[in-house]
């Protein structure tokens, strides 16, 4: 097959050029309309203020790299707004958009995520967020404010080691594994869980126990890292009383827990219920159930809440990663080849 422009329609800058300076010789045509603004971690979108031309280049894209709420949004107002579509990149690890949406499946075009190239980012912030909340970073900086020297000195110096900790780990893909494996470099005992379940010699390196059963995860955890995609089995799987097996009451540790997957993992009144209850310690939020978080929740007055707007993954070098996963996928496209991060329209990840 000839080489296939590939339309780029986005609110994330700087990706034509990443891709240009990797691969001087890929047709690219980037596609620009005021109907679509913002920075990738918040943008807005109308696809009825589509200018004729931006409708047309559209229809024509046979390969399209976009975000997934963008392409939903696009066909639920037009289902034909793709008719031309053979394989759309996200953007996103996450293509939980599409699936939320009120579109048909299977559709007839091939998606790809965005993985591989997240891990690393994610697994930072999740250690970074670890180890803040341990050595109590925040009491340090309301000291600086208030001009106290040492005056949280009793809070600061009642952590713990990490080497003394037990992480557990929801989601045991790439993404899972990358905090997996950094927290062993702290020396963390890691605990993997997974809905699926494989032999020991399938246990990927960083991973010391990996388990189907979630009680048993959160039964040994000092943390929990929720990394978990938004998919018909996950969605609401903390709800109710699931974060019980690691309280207080029940004699365990009273994990923190962290989010950095998909909120929908579980509600905000499961979330406070089980902070109240001290099934929880704590709460690091990335994502949320409801975004931009409301300003009418309870979640940003609590003192054992930290919220960040979905920006675990975020940096200004991430354009630079979209040729590391598009382009091989590209040749792959080209070949007839199977593409990889491909997303099944039957499972719905």
């Amino acid at each position: 097959m000839s080489n296939q422009t590939v339309i780029i329609f986005t609110s994330i800058g700087g990706i034509a050029q990443s891709l240009r300076d990797a691969d001087p010789n890929l047709p690219i045509k980037v596609v620009e309309d005021d109907a679509l603004n913002g920075d990738g971690v918040t943008f807005h979108f109308d696809p009825s203020l589509l200018r004729q031309e931006t409708r047309l280049a559209l229809k024509q894209a046979k390969i399209l790299i976009s975000e997934p709420a963008v392409v939903a949004q696009l066909l639920e107002h037009d289902a034909s707004a793709l008719s031309s579509l053979c394989w759309c990149q996200s953007i996103y690890a996450g293509v939980d958009p599409i699936f939320n949406s009120s579109l048909t499946f299977p559709l007839s075009w091939k998606l790809t995520r965005f993985a591989g190239c997240l891990g690393p980012p994610i697994a930072e912030w999740c250690l970074g967020r670890i180890i803040a909340h341990e050595r109590n970073f925040m009491a340090s900086a309301e000291d600086q404010k208030s001009l106290s020297w040492a005056g949280s000195k009793d809070a600061i110096l009642g952590y713990r080691y990490l080497s003394s900790l037990t992480l557990a780990v929801l989601g045991c893909g790439d993404i899972g594994r990358c905090i997996a494996k950094l927290a062993k470099a702290f020396g963390m005992k890691t605990v993997g869980y997974g809905k699926t379940s494989r032999e020991p010699d399938e246990v990927q390196e960083g991973i010391d126990v990996y388990t189907t059963n979630l009680d048993q995860a959160l039964w040994e955890a000092d943390y929990i890292v929720s990394v978990l995609p938004s998919t018909p089995e996950t969605r609401g799987l903390l709800n109710g009383d699931a974060l019980r097996p690691g309280s207080k009451p029940n004699g365990r540790k009273c994990p923190v827990f962290i989010n950095a997957g998909r909120g929908d993992i579980i509600t905000e009144d499961s979330l406070l219920n089980a902070l109240d209850n001290q099934w929880i310690s704590a709460s690091i939020l990335d994502v949320f159930e409801v975004e931009p978080l409301p300003k009418e929740s309870k979640l940003w007055h609590r003192s054992d809440v930290i919220i960040s707007s979905h920006l675990s993954e975020w940096s200004g070098f991430f354009p630079k990663d979209v040729p590391k996963v598009f382009l091989k996928n590209y040749e792959r496209f080209l070949e007839g080849s199977e593409l990889k991060y491909l997303v099944d329209w039957n499972k719905g990840y």
